[in-house]
């Protein structure tokens, strides 16, 4: 039986877990000690779970002024326009899970030229970081994930076509950056693999 939170708590939106990652003890509600939430916590050995959002990387790459996007096969966003992005996997960088999952989708080997944007919502069930990025050539081809890959100049964008409002901020701040011909902010080291 949970503990009946205090009038003043908000319970953590989009909690999943139900049992302890270390012992198997159905978890239970409780007040946080540190702020007004709700957490879900071990009876048998007090651990508190946070189910902490995911972390999606991405790239925006570009060649000779165009930007290179992909048709989505995959749901959500079935047929919609994006960047070449998913989840961090355990053991990667930011910069080499972003640039796995742009060679995964489009079979472009990219270099990254520099932070782009990093973009999260209230309640929402990831953080996306996109890296603006250098396309090395332009023989690409679509993944399994993905339908088709183009290019498109800033005046051919599909706006009305994007999968997600993540894809629309990364190519708004892109243009605003190509407009302002401004500097990205970029690590001048990668640290090693995690192991």
């Amino acid at each position: 039986m949970s503990e009946a939170p205090s009038p003043n708590s908000k319970a953590v939106p989009g909690t999943k877990s139900r049992f302890c990652v270390q012992c198997g003890t159905a978890l239970l509600l409780r007040p946080s000690r540190s702020s007004a939430a709700v957490r879900q916590t071990c009876p048998a050995c007090q651990v508190t779970v946070y189910d902490t959002p995911s972390v999606v990387v991405a790239t925006l790459p570009v060649t000779e002024q165009r930007v290179i996007l992909i048709r989505r096969a995959t749901e959500p966003g079935h047929g919609k326009w994006a960047y070449a992005g998913g989840y961090l996997e355990a053991g990667e960088t930011l910069e080499a899970a972003a640039i796995r999952e742009t060679r995964e989708e489009t079979g472009l080997e990219v270099r990254i030229a520099g932070l782009l944007g990093v973009y999260s919502r209230p309640g929402g069930r990831s953080i996306t970081i996109v890296f603006l990025a250098a396309a090395e050539r332009d023989d690409w081809a679509p993944g399994p994930e993905a339908l088709e890959v183009k290019a498109f100049e800033p005046g051919q964008i599909p706006w009305d076509g994007l999968a997600f409002w993540t894809v629309t901020y990364a190519l708004e701040d892109w243009l605003h950056v190509c407009e302002r011909e401004l500097s990205l902010p970029s690590a001048w080291r990668v640290g090693p693999p995690r192991l």
